[in-house]
């Protein structure tokens, strides 16, 4: 707890927004000095080496509202706004479009995702929730940085998907979506299967995949539960969650 409330105080008291690993390493650093006695004029240096924006959904941020205050919303529109510039990816590589291709082939659900998206713990949380086993493929990880691989393969992903945001979610070699899309097929019924569930089960049954206990841990919850709370189009944000599967 002492290094939630330390990155609590850096971002009230000093305008840095850092996370719990952050929070904790000044923590540790306090209390290094209230239990030493250093000379006069000695430095501690501590580096605080992640940022918050990727805690939102964790107890460092659940004591702040889902919605603005007004004074931040003054606050907001007080700055002229404007979306950030697309990533700039190198071109597509045979050899980046052939491991794309094989890791999808290669596993009946596989996930493309970045490592501190929320958007990807949205959809791989709805699956664990469902038993669903995935291969998931961080392509933001240090495992391909070297060589700008992670940015190659991402440009072979999209040039295959036609689309540039992320979780990217396969199914036996079909593209899917995204979070959003798989929670959607999972509150669609099916009309053109015999499957007697959603869309999104039919699609898994067909392939062989029950997920957990044979029967997707007979999950009975709403997949938007999933979804970040900040999201505003989330109709579940506001309300206590209970997940309702075993």
């Amino acid at each position: 707890m002492d290094a939630i409330q330390t990155a609590k105080d850096l971002a009230v008291r000093e305008g840095i927004l850092t996370g719990t690993s952050g929070g904790g390493v000044l923590s540790a650093a306090i209390k290094l000095v209230e239990d030493n006695d250093f000379p006069d004029g000695t430095s501690i240096l501590a580096i605080l080496a992640d940022t918050g924006e990727r805690y939102l959904s964790t107890q460092l941020f659940e004591d702040i509202p889902i919605d603005m205050t007004e004074e931040e919303k003054k606050l907001a529109a007080s700055t002229p706004s404007c979306p950030p510039p697309p990533p700039g990816l190198p071109e597509v590589f045979p050899f980046a479009t052939k491991w794309v291709q094989n890791e999808i082939d290669s596993h009946k659900v596989v996930i493309f995702s970045l490592e501190y998206c929320e958007f990807c713990w949205t959809l791989t949380g709805f699956l664990d929730a469902l038993g669903v086993a995935y291969h998931k493929i961080d392509i933001d990880s240090f495992e391909y940085a070297k060589d700008d691989l992670g940015n190659k393969y991402r440009s072979a992903l999209s040039q295959l998907t036609d689309c540039k945001t992320f979780p990217q979610f396969f199914i036996n070699g079909k593209f899917v979506g995204g979070a959003v899309d798989a929670c959607m097929m999972w509150k669609k019924k099916e009309e053109s299967s015999k499957s007697d569930g959603n869309a999104l089960r039919g699609m898994l049954q067909k392939v062989g995949i029950k997920g957990g206990n044979g029967n997707f841990n007979d999950y009975q919850g709403d997949p938007f539960e999933f979804l970040p709370k900040w999201m505003t189009q989330n109709p579940l944000r506001t309300q206590v969650v209970i997940i309702m599967y075993h």
